[in-house]
């Protein structure tokens, strides 16, 4: 065998884990052999037990070690559990600093209504960190991931009841109580409490999928238990910072507030919408590029049973004259009138080609905005809508569902208004 095999074999022997027990085995057994030929005598034969006895404790030093080792690793396993454990409320009546990260925090804030008063008024710094009620897609993502969602107005009663408790609690007693809201989903509920003593604790929720009783895993950290326990606190300090104070400041909700997204054109997805709907308002000053351009779709759509409302502006109306001056750019108000007439010639056509559920109404209103109402009893309504700009280029285009509220009723209760107060116009 070569020098570097036997090198490679010594080191190995030398490293190896077991080398103290190899060589208690071997000396045990020499000085074993020795006695019983007589060849060693018995003051030896002492001294080489006192040996061995040093090399057991050695070896027994070296396990214990190992197992304190494996002690610590293993024992992280006993931070996890079922449920939050029965010395919380104590721990955390009897904290002077504390920090609470949640989606509602409804239980832990009612739990506390007696402590909170008192833990103020001795100097302590309360801290707490909620959803955003105000946010309307993270709390329809949120609901769904309840076991039982019981719809997004409860659980948005749920947060704003906890935050109506402490802004009440803040102003009746004073102190530190600070109170945030959170604009995205934390992975996990935190309640930190005097995380800079040394009798800091941690409990960490697992914000579990559909979980079938309780959320878990449930971890309880204290300060040894690095690096984890600095790890989740900093966590919860990081959500802390990206939280906004409540309640919302006028700059905070202006910048908050839903606004349309505005578009050059309605595209295909119009067309679409169009060519399922069961009943359609069309208002504008002329709409004869879309009667021009939609011609054949429209005696489809007619002779499938669709319902066709048009508002189009009286072209015998002084509104033609506003409406031309106002939108059109270099177009007189005759322009303005010949067009509305061609979108009525053509739309008489195709009455008379389909004889379907086609109407029509003329108004005397100088519109500022059209519209595209679908179905706007159904489901799926909507109202696609486009501004008229003062002799600019284009129109602005937007669209609103029943979902945004104020918005969507108020441009569909306009074109309905302007509808009923329109005179018909008959198409034979």
């Amino acid at each position: 065998m070569s020098d570097r095999g036997w090198s490679k074999r010594v080191r190995a022997f030398v490293a190896d884990d077991n080398l103290d027990l190899y060589l208690l085995a071997l000396v045990g057994l020499v000085f074993t052999i020795l006695g019983i030929t007589g060849l060693v005598g018995l003051d030896k034969l002492a001294s080489a037990v006192l040996a061995l006895l040093a090399i057991l404790a050695f070896s027994q030093i070296k396990s214990r070690k190992l197992t304190q080792q494996i002690s610590r690793v293993t024992g992280s396993a006993s931070v996890l559990q079922a449920d939050f454990p029965q010395d919380l409320i104590a721990r955390r009546e009897s904290a002077s600093e504390f920090l609470l990260v949640g989606i509602s925090m409804t239980r832990n804030v009612q739990g506390m209504r007696t402590a909170l008063p008192a833990i103020l008024r001795s100097g302590g710094r309360v801290r707490v960190l909620v959803l955003d009620p105000t946010n309307e897609p993270l709390l329809a993502i949120v609901n769904g991931h309840q076991p039982y969602p019981q719809g997004v107005d409860q659980l948005r009663a749920r947060i704003r009841a906890t935050l109506d408790d402490l802004t009440a609690l803040r102003d009746r007693h004073g102190g530190v109580l600070d109170v945030r809201v959170l604009s995205c989903i934390p992975s996990a509920g935190f309640t930190c409490l005097d995380v800079q003593k040394p009798n800091a604790v941690l409990y960490v929720q697992h914000y579990e999928f559909h979980p079938e009783s309780e959320a878990a895993p449930i971890m309880v950290l204290a300060k040894g238990d690095a690096p984890w326990f600095q790890h989740f606190s900093d966590e919860a300090e990081r959500l802390w910072a990206s939280g906004v104070e409540w309640p919302l400041s006028a700059r905070v909700r202006s910048a908050r507030a839903g606004r349309p997204g505005f578009s050059e054109a309605f595209g295909a997805d119009l067309t679409e919408v169009l060519d399922t709907a069961e009943e359609v308002l069309i208002t504008g000053v002329a709409r004869n590029h879309f009667v021009n351009s939609q011609f054949g779709k429209l005696e489809t759509r007619l002779h499938n049973g669709q319902r066709l409302r048009f508002l189009l502006v009286d072209p015998a109306a002084p509104a033609v004259d506003v409406v031309a001056a106002r939108y059109y750019a270099g177009r007189s108000g005759d322009a303005a009138r010949e067009r509305i007439q061609g979108s009525l010639r053509l739309l008489g056509e195709l009455k008379r080609l389909t004889n379907g559920n086609l109407s029509v109404r003329l108004t005397s209103h100088p519109l500022p905005i059209g519209v595209f109402a679908v179905d706007s009893a159904g489901p799926s309504a909507a109202v696609y809508a486009e501004y008229y700009t003062y002799q600019a280029a284009g129109e602005p285009k937007f669209v609103l569902h029943p979902g945004d509220g104020f918005s969507f009723q108020s441009f569909l209760g306009e074109a309905e208004a302007l509808w009923a107060e329109a005179k018909p116009y008959d198409l034979g």
